[in-house]
């Protein structure tokens, strides 16, 4: 299963909500990547997840991306935390198997 999801931050991520969510992505097998501006980073790497943290500006727009057997489920978690004092300004998703 493939999910593609696009929301946009309104706050910058701190340094505690950026190890959640690689702590978060990391429980998970499938693939999860997060970008902006078309480069995407593997969401289960802290220092790539860091760096786009940083460089990210207010109101930037970003890409999620889930691939494999417990992508749903992978989904539903990140999504949550990524919606928590967040809001949404896109919500797509793409299923296929």
């Amino acid at each position: 299963m493939r999910i593609e999801w696009t929301f946009s931050m309104n706050q910058p991520w701190t340094i505690d909500r950026v190890l959640d969510f690689v702590s978060i992505a990391n429980r998970y097998s499938c693939q999860i990547y997060v970008g902006s501006q078309g480069k995407m980073l593997n969401a289960k790497g802290l220092l790539g997840i860091v760096s786009l943290s940083l460089s990210l500006g207010a109101k930037s727009a970003i890409l999620l991306q889930l691939d494999g057997a417990d992508a749903q489920e992978a989904f539903e978690q990140v999504s949550i935390h990524l919606q928590s004092g967040e809001r949404l300004s896109t919500n797509v998703l793409s299923h296929s198997s």
